[in-house]
């Protein structure tokens, strides 16, 4: 049987247990990363009228503890009338993609340099093929989100917390595409705490958006239109890092300059639903 002073140091470490408990629940969450490593697996499926495509990637996503983030690319695929086939590159584009052994590429998502955050042979170099740069920007928004300041993620204390940003434009030129894209702002949002994760939704207001898409003809094709999309991040709340990522919707709605009467401009709806999950 427990002596009277037994039972009271055990009383007395239960309710040091209790206090740690109460004051871990109610600890902010951390939603920055702290330095480490994680595999992930990176998937898009884009449809559009009927027609599904896609590529999906493994990476891993490093973070330094103080803002900075970089992609490590390992190997990419392309979805194409319903079979993947990998994204090949050879020895020379590697190299220009800072390609580690057994790496296709090497990007820095954050921080950005004025240069690099134009996406251009600063950011990634210019013979980096889509299955390799298309993906890398819906990882580095997701990277952004946790990084970049004006989102404002360490202004969310509480589950239910939500912070406007300001808007946002992004513009860039590749040899098959070039693109703008503006945004009058947006809000995120700290939507719960349990178990250890933290979700943040990161929610754009509806963006304008114009196109170029550069055939292998040389023809070119102007598109038009609106983006719609938002993410949810589910986070480590001890630590920061990122659990997995995944759009809540992306819709484009566009419309093509071709020749012909202005009432008969083809239109393409477009949805797109990105995955970003751990491999264990």
């Amino acid at each position: 049987m427990p002596t009277v002073r037994t039972a009271c140091i055990c009383g007395l470490a239960a309710a040091f247990a209790s206090g740690l408990a109460a004051e871990a629940a109610t600890r902010p969450p951390r939603l920055t990363p702290t330095a480490g490593t994680t595999l992930f697996r990176y998937e898009v499926r884009q449809t559009t009228g009927g027609e599904t495509s896609g590529w999906r990637m493994k990476f891993r996503l490093q973070t330094d503890g103080q803002g900075g983030a970089v992609a490590m690319v390992l190997q990419s695929e392309a979805l194409d009338h319903g079979t993947w086939s990998p994204v090949t590159v050879d020895a020379a584009c590697r190299s220009a993609m800072h390609a580690g052994p057994g790496e296709l590429a090497e990007v820095r998502l954050a921080p950005l340099s004025q240069e690099a955050a134009m996406l251009g042979e600063a950011f990634l170099a210019m013979c980096a093929p889509p299955g390799i740069f298309n993906p890398i920007t819906d990882i580095l928004n997701v990277a952004l989100i946790q990084t970049a300041k004006p989102f404002r993620i360490d202004a969310l204390r509480r589950p239910g917390d939500t912070v406007s940003f300001a808007g946002f434009s992004t513009s860039l030129k590749r040899p098959n595409l070039e693109m703008s894209e503006t945004s009058d702002g947006g809000e995120m949002s700290l939507t719960g705490v349990e178990e250890g994760r933290a979700l943040v939704d990161w929610k754009p207001s509806p963006s304008q958006l114009h196109l170029v898409n550069k055939l292998p003809s040389g023809q070119q094709i102007p598109l038009d239109g609106t983006e719609h999309f938002a993410f949810r991040l589910e986070i480590d709340a001890r630590t920061g890092a990122l659990r997995s990522a995944r759009t809540l919707y992306d819709d484009l709605d566009l419309t093509a300059a071709v020749a012909g009467p202005a009432d008969r401009q083809p239109r393409l709806r477009i949805t797109r639903e990105v995955a970003i999950v751990p491999v264990d």
